[in-house]
Parts: C-alpha cells; structure tokens; sequence
C-alpha cells in the first residue's frame, strides 16, 4: 500500500512520521510524490488551514497522475469545531479547491480518510498519565490548571468546553484566546515541571515510543477518553489488517 499524507501543521509531519514507524513500520518514506512504488509515503506539511484544503486538492491530481496511491490522508485540527463538523468543512472546501482542477476525485482504488485532532494534536499528548506531575511543587501555573480541569482524571478532549471560542478570537481562557492555545499551554506547564521543554518544532518526547504507548494505555484503560486519537489508531489498524490478508 501507499500513502499520500497531508499535515495541516509542522508538529504532525514530525510526530506522525515518528508513530508510523511503530505502528506501521513496514512503510517507508519517498521524497517526490511520483517515487512511490510499494509500501511507500510522500507527505505534505506546515501550511495550516485553509491552504491544507488547497494542498489536499492538488494531491487529488498528483495522485491521478501516479495512480499507485491507495490512501490520501488529511490531518487536521478541529480548533473551535466538534469532529464532525471539520471533517464536513474539509470536504465542502476541498470540493471548492477543485472546480477548477482537472481532476474532481480520487482514482477508484485510492480511498481519502481525514484524521482530525480534537482540539490540537497536543490535546492527545495531555492523555499521558504517567508523564504528568500529579503534584507540582514549584508551578502555580501548573497548579491553577490541574484545580480547573485534571487531565489524569477528565477526558483532555473535554478541556475547556465550556469556553464560547468566536471567530474573531475576542475572549480569553487563561490569558489564551483559543481552546488549542490553551491545550499547548497546559502541555507546556507539565513539561517545565519535569525541567523539560516543549515547541511545536521540536516536540521530544511525545514523537517517542514510551509516550505513544501511554496515550495507548489511556484510551485503553478509558475507552470514552481521547475519541478522535482512537480513530487514527483505529485507521492504523485498519490499515494492518489489509495488508496481513
């Protein structure tokens, strides 16, 4: 099988390539669009929404071109919108991206998927229990969060869903006027605790195996926890079983 991947942000290029490797290791990655040949990937990355719609279009005729693409894949934040509804955005605006295209669809053996981070990918990496500091010492910060929403108990998709985000970003929770900046933050906070640093340009520990497999254990443990990081996993294995018939 091959892939066409599409990441809306810079943080999920280096991250998902890294979780691929241990959960799809037989893939491999190419450097043009029209080098795969089997069990292969090409990806496009850092251009945020809504240029990803534009980029996801374009991938549509480079991969009628080189019809030897079985998923084109689309990762992307929910930010303010539920799953469902950015799945819907992404369709209608990729949709409008192609009127004027040559090619309106995917060839018939190439299927699209949209994985879609509710509310940022560092909302899934709030999910590792054991990475978090239960009692911060010297991070009143930290502190303040953990007494508003502890994401060791409460689902880290939930934080902050009260918070009314508009379009023109007017309020604040915390100082942040977006939920995933807000998400970021908290993540921040638990890593200063362990005198450590997070950036979106150098995530660190979350790409590793060790944290991939507590966000594992989580959604094991609490299977109404992290729903929109089960449906990448859950593709993941998908993906899995077709390739083992």
């Amino acid at each position: 099988m091959n892939f066409y991947f599409v990441f809306e942000g810079k943080t999920e290029a280096i991250v998902y390539k890294k979780w691929l490797s241990f959960l799809l290791p037989h893939l491999t990655e190419v450097d043009s669009f029209d080098a795969v040949s089997q069990n292969n990937y090409y990806y496009e990355s850092d251009m945020g929404v809504p240029d990803c719609y534009r980029v996801a279009a374009n991938a549509i005729q480079e991969i009628n071109e080189v019809p030897k693409y079985d998923y084109l894949v689309l990762f992307t934040d929910a930010d303010r919108m539920t799953v469902v509804e950015k799945k819907a955005e992404a369709l209608q605006q990729i949709k409008l991206n192609l009127e004027n295209k040559t090619f309106k669809s995917l060839p018939k053996n190439c299927q699209f998927e949209i994985i879609v981070q509710k509310v940022c990918i560092e909302t899934w990496f709030l999910g590792n229990r054991n990475f978090f500091v239960r009692n911060p010492q010297n991070n009143e910060i930290l502190k303040e969060y953990i007494k508003y929403f502890d994401v060791t108990q409460s689902d880290p998709e939930d934080l902050a869903s009260e918070f009314e985000q508009d379009k023109e970003n007017s309020k604040e929770i915390f100082g942040y006027k977006t939920k995933a900046l807000f998400h970021e933050g908290y993540l921040r906070e638990i890593f200063k605790e362990r005198n450590l640093s997070y950036s979106k340009s150098r995530p660190k520990e979350v790409q590793e195996k060790f944290y991939l497999d507590q966000l594992l254990a989580r959604i094991k443990a609490n299977i109404d926890h992290l729903q929109s990081f089960q449906e990448f996993i859950e593709f993941c294995a998908k993906i899995n079983i077709q390739e083992n018939k």
